[in-house]
Order: structure tokens, then C-alpha cells, then sequence
């Protein structure tokens, strides 16, 4: 089965023909379906989802790329191979050692600390890129499938179409599900590489995680949700990372403006900061690059189906040259080089499964 689904994508990528395939957490199948349909996503599409199934590309900041739902008249189900977990390897490149790379990131940090001291912004998110200049696209099939093996517990897709350019990843990070009449979202945040109760975690890690807490709180209530149940914080392991994570679940028929709720949940503080628009604008003013889908948030929609996950361990892939973006939490207690770390732990997420030799 491995091989026809390795063969499968392969032809689909050689072919250029637009598809979206993904594996969701824990789940032992990939599913894939050929893209026949692009039009504009709109929120709206949650209170009344397509009947057909469909997948979404919804970027981190209006303006850098265009939101999608990308269509499928059917999807193909694929039982994956279960193989056995094993922690992750040391990337046979150092990518992310690179000495200019640090000084322009450390610059950033610098510029940003400053707003943060200055109380503009209680939390703001630095994300950098890793460029490879090499072509991965034949390599990209065998990539894919070591991502779904490695990190049982994350999202993995792959999408290729012209509306999108090809982006894949795995990502640990629910922004907002609906299964039913039942509606989940989650706080994520805080990073380390090992694991310990949440009173073993620094206090920077602890206030990150607070903070996007204390924010979906604030808003659940802003949108008329009085009943809900909130689980939490608890250590969750990706890959060779734990993360602190609290839970969330509530009835739709609680919430008035399901749709208005999710983008007003996007990006959350985990991606962008707090207060949101300050830490937005100091993102736009400070960063080097566009960030596209990287912070934007994808997964299917359609068919009596809504998984939308944050695009974060994730890689856009071009013809001469792959970007991975990675970034982390900067309050007014980082520090550059332990912040700095953090993105080079989370760059192995995709660095570890680009060669055939370290899946």
C-alpha cells in the first residue's frame, strides 16, 4: 500500500495535476482527493459547509496570498503502514546553524524585545525560514509518507494546485474542529524538548500558554458561550517537542456567529501575539519575509467535515528552492539564544524526514 500511494502522488505531481492529500492525528489513513473546484473560502462557509468535500489554504495575514477552498468530486481512502515510533534524528545538514541567519534573527529578536519592554505587546511571535536550494519534488511522495510515520500525533498533508503553489507539513495545533453539533478548539503553546509537569515548566513557557488561554476565554464569551468545557493545561508530545496544551468543547448551538467566532479566533495570540492587532502590525514592520500560509491555518471542509488545523512545521516547495518556516513566543522574559534553539528544534520536524536515510 505504501508504494501505491507513494506511486499515486508521484504521478500526480509529475502530471501537475492539483490534489490535496492529508492523514488526521492518530489516524491510520490518508486520504486524497483530485482538485476539480477553487473558489475564494469564506467564513461564512462554516455555518453552512459545501456538500462537497473540499480542503482549505486560509493564509496567516490577509493580503500576503489569497484564502481557498479547493473542491474534489471524490475522495480516495489509503490504509497507511503502521510502523514503529521512534524519537526523531539530528538533521544530517545544519540548515539552521548558518551564522548570517543568526545575526539577522537575533537582530529581530533585539527590535522586538524592544516593544515588549516598552509595553506594546505582551506577546509577539518571530518566525524565520530556512531555504534548501535544491529541487524536492520527486522527493516530495517519500517525504510525505515519512512525516505520517514519524509524527502520529500531528496533521500531515500535502497540497499541490495553482492557486497555492505545493506546501505539506505536520502540525500539532487545532485551531477549530466540528464534529456534529459538538465545536473543539485548543491553546497551544509553550515549547521544550523535554518532558515534566506543567509546574517543571519555566515561567515564560507558563505565561505563553496563559495567554492564549486567557484569550479564547475572553472570546468564547464575547460570543455568547457561557457552557463549555475547558481541559488543561497538559504536556502533549510532537515529535521531539512537548508543548503545553489546554482543550476546549462546547455545543454549536451555545455560540451566536460560529463563522465571526473562527476568524476572530485567526490568528490566535500562539501565532501572532497580544494584543493582536499591535503584535500584527510589529510582525509586518520587523520581519524579513512574507509568511504566506505559514501561521495561516488549513485542513478539510466540506462534506459534514471541519478540521482546521494552524500551518505551522510546515514547507512551500518551488521548482529551484524549498522554504520551511519555523518561529516561537517572544515575552518580555526570552531569551535570544534559548529562543533561537527552539526554532532549530522545531526546523527538525521536516529537516529529519528530508532524506530517505533518516526515516
Amino acid at each position: 500500500m505504501e508504494q501505491e500511494i507513494s506511486t499515486t502522488l508521484g504521478d500526480l505531481l509529475n502530471g501537475e495535476t492539483p490534489f490535496f492529500a492529508y492523514r488526521r492525528p492518530e489516524e491510520d489513513s490518508l486520504y486524497l482527493g483530485r482538485i476539480t473546484t477553487a473558489r475564494s473560502f469564506k467564513y461564512d462557509m462554516l455555518e453552512q459547509m459545501p456538500e462537497q468535500a473540499g480542503f482549505v489554504m486560509v493564509p496567516f495575514r490577509t493580503g500576503e496570498a489569497r484564502a481557498w477552498w479547493l473542491g474534489t468530486e471524490e475522495m480516495e481512502a489509503f490504509k497507511l503502514p503502521q510502523k514503529e515510533r521512534r524519537p526523531d534524528q539530528s538533521p544530517a545538514q545544519n540548515k539552521e546553524e548558518d551564522p548570517e541567519s543568526y545575526a539577522s534573527y537575533a537582530e529581530q529578536f533585539r527590535q522586538m524585545m524592544s516593544a515588549l519592554t516598552a509595553g506594546e505587546v505582551q506577546k509577539v511571535i518571530l518566525s524565520r525560514t530556512i531555504t534548501l536550494n535544491q529541487d524536492l519534488k520527486h522527493d516530495l511522495p517519500g517525504i510525505f509518507l515519512r512525516l505520517t510515520q514519524r509524527y502520529p500525533a500531528a496533521f500531515c498533508y500535502l497540497v499541490a494546485s495553482p492557486q497555492t503553489g505545493i506546501w505539506l507539513g505536520a502540525s500539532p495545533e487545532l485551531l477549530f474542529a466540528q464534529h456534529g453539533q459538538q465545536c473543539t478548539t485548543v491553546s497551544l503553546a509553550g515549547t521544550r524538548s523535554s518532558e515534566g509537569s506543567p509546574s517543571d515548566w519555566t515561567a515564560k513557557e507558563r505565561e505563553e500558554q496563559g495567554l492564549v488561554s486567557s484569550y479564547i476565554d475572553q472570546l468564547l464569551g464575547d460570543f455568547g458561550v457561557s457552557t463549555y468545557q475547558k481541559n488543561g493545561p497538559e504536556i502533549i508530545k510532537a515529535g521531539n517537542l512537548t508543548h503545553l496544551k489546554t482543550s476546549y468543547s462546547f455545543k454549536k448551538a451555545e455560540i451566536h456567529k460560529l463563522a465571526q467566532f473562527v476568524e476572530a479566533l485567526h490568528p490566535t495570540p500562539a501565532l501572532c501575539g497580544e494584543p493582536k492587532m499591535q503584535a500584527m502590525a510589529l510582525i509586518r514592520k520587523v520581519e524579513q519575509h512574507q509568511r504566506l500560509y505559514y501561521g495561516g491555518f488549513m485542513g478539510p471542509l466540506g462534506n459534514a467535515d471541519c478540521h482546521l488545523f494552524v500551518n505551522i512545521r510546515c514547507m512551500n516547495t518551488a521548482p529551484d528552492r524549498s522554504t520551511l518556516y519555523v518561529g516561537g513566543g517572544l515575552t518580555r522574559q526570552s531569551e535570544l539564544r534559548s529562543e533561537w534553539n527552539e526554532t532549530v528544534m522545531k526546523s527538525r520536524t521536516l529537516l529529519s524526514v528530508l532524506s530517505p536515510r533518516q526515516a
